[in-house]
């Protein structure tokens, strides 16, 4: 049977000094002179620690004499408690908390025994009456459970009538060892959206809560890969050609952001002629381009991304050599003939694919070479993803495309990696992905922007916006291939969602009750949340 609980009331006793300094090292004593007996003596105060201390003393007299003993000594008190909690609770946790109460006295004794605790509930007494026998132990037990994550604290009090002690201590409540957490993102451009949103069963409901996040636009903060592009110190080929390709793409949308860091609109346009230049003296008699100096032999992914650079520039007013140009783009309509016999077939399609849509960019879309490109790779199944979303760009609004087009689609939907919050394409080369640059991002790039353009109502389309947001490090993606290319599709975001400055007010409700509210009054990449 369970020892009764005390009654209530009574005169309250004296005061219980209470143990807490359990420092395990009583004394340490490093220079002590002994008499002419050879005595030395020194006062001790003990911790509050009721254990068995271990006593050794070292003695040396002189270069050559030294001796060492040992002794023991016990602390105890005449009645003594010992609380064992458990090392550790989780939240919700129901538990007994023992207490062993010991006699060392040759008479037993009648035991009074309370608990003080925080963040811990009581389940049965807050204190009993026992008899403890002479020279004996007594456990005691409180039915408990623990309250809140955080730390739970405790105090014991034993007396009798000549005896007693006291002890305190605390121990860690950990939060639920499982958690879940569930995200929806969407896009509103008109009216309301309605979000229905059930609470699990099973769960504890102090935990846990509910955040709304609010942006007027997708794009966040463009700055570092930009400038990272800008100032980039090396000027290989390509390094350069994507430098201007990022310029005159991104110009605007920055300056639509107000960018403060964003170098001025003449300093931008003296860098881009500046590379134009530099291009141009590059070139090969064939028309294509090395990777470092003119006379190397021409590199045809390098060559497409001049092209590439050359015309973008151009339609953006932007006055290179036209007979650079020229050459440049009849180089591009041949590129199958400046494909070196060693370049893998896979490296091969993937070039004629990025020819392709470089053509389109200067208005000379091929989607029957597209459709063949196809057929001759033995599927969609057989080409990477760079190289379908380059030709769905190529093909789209074609009617004698319609079969390809509709097998990308659905090549492409079965194979994302899709979670609430983002989308991607997993994607590998083996041998010669250094003749293409390749990088998983730039085939998520790629893959948006014909995206943008074939299937703009995609709910796709935001998250993988999303997901390329995410991969930045330090605010800009690993290399000069990933950030010109992820930009390029940023930027054909921009221009097709985003090109209304933002004016509008986004109101949040849980049910009836108003939850906030924020306005979005011009170009801002700030995001607001609601907790």
């Amino acid at each position: 049977a369970p020892p009764a609980a005390p009654a209530e009331g009574g005169q309250a006793g004296p005061a219980i000094a209470i143990r807490s300094d359990f420092n395990p090292l009583a004394a340490f004593v490093p220079a002590l002179r002994t008499d002419a007996n050879g005595l030395g003596q020194a006062e001790i105060a003990l911790p509050d620690n009721l254990t068995r201390y271990r006593i050794m003393a070292v003695a040396v007299s002189g270069p050559t004499h030294y001796g060492i003993g040992e002794s023991s000594l016990t602390a105890r008190l005449p009645l003594m408690l010992r609380p064992s909690p458990p090392r550790f609770l989780n939240f919700g946790d129901r538990f007994e908390f023992p207490v062993v109460l010991q006699n060392q006295t040759s008479e037993p004794l009648a035991v009074q025994l309370a608990l003080q605790a925080t963040n811990l509930e009581y389940s049965g007494a807050r204190g009993y009456a026992v008899t403890v026998p002479a020279k004996d132990r007594v456990e005691v037990r409180f039915p408990m459970a623990a309250q809140e994550a955080g730390r739970a604290r405790y105090q014991l009090a034993a007396a009798t009538g000549d005896f007693a002690d006291a002890a305190r201590g605390s121990l860690p409540v950990w939060t639920p060892a499982t958690s879940e957490a569930f995200a929806s993102y969407g896009v509103i451009d008109s009216g309301a959206l309605e979000q229905p949103i059930a609470l699990p069963g099973a769960v504890w409901p102090q935990f846990g809560g509910l955040s709304v996040t609010t942006t007027s636009t997708a794009l966040q903060s463009l700055t570092d890969a930009f400038l990272y592009l800008h100032q980039y110190p090396f000027e290989c080929t390509e390094q350069l050609a994507s430098r201007v390709i990022a310029t005159v793409a991104l110009r605007d949308v920055l300056q639509a952001f107000e960018v403060a860091d964003l170098p001025t609109p003449e300093a931008i346009s003296e860098r881009v002629l500046g590379d134009l230049q530099l291009l141009e003296s590059r070139q090969n008699n064939d028309g294509g381009f090395a990777l470092w100096r003119q006379g190397q032999d021409s590199w045809p992914f390098v060559s497409l991304h001049v092209a590439h650079a050359l015309i973008r520039a151009r339609d953006k007013d932007y006055k290179g050599s036209p007979q650079v140009l020229q050459r440049a783009l009849a180089h591009l309509r041949e590129i199958e003939k400046h494909i070196p016999g060693f370049y893998g077939e896979r490296v091969r399609r993937h070039i004629i694919a990025y020819s392709l849509h470089v053509r389109a960019l200067d208005g000379d879309r091929d989607s029957a070479r597209a459709r063949a490109l196809i057929a001759e790779a033995g599927g969609v199944e057989q080409l990477n993803f760079e190289s379908l979303g380059w030709l769905l760009g190529v093909i789209t609004g074609d009617p004698e495309s319609a079969e390809e087009i509709a097998q990308i689609r659905r090549f492409l939907g079965n194979r994302t990696n899709e979670t609430a919050a983002g989308a991607s394409f997993a994607t590998s080369y083996s041998d010669g992905d250094y003749l293409i640059m390749h990088s998983d991002r730039r085939a998520d790039a790629v893959i948006l922007e014909a995206m943008i353009a074939d299937q703009p109502d995609s709910d796709l389309i935001p998250k993988l916006v999303n997901s390329l947001q995410a991969h930045r490090v330090r605010g800009r993606w690993g290399n000069t291939q990933e950030n010109v290319f992820v930009l390029l599709a940023l930027d054909g975001y921009f221009q097709r969602f985003e090109s209304v400055t933002p004016d509008f007010v986004a109101r949040t409700w849980l049910g009836p009750d108003f939850a906030g509210e924020q306005a979005f009054r011009g170009r801002g990449t700030e995001r607001h949340q609601i907790e």
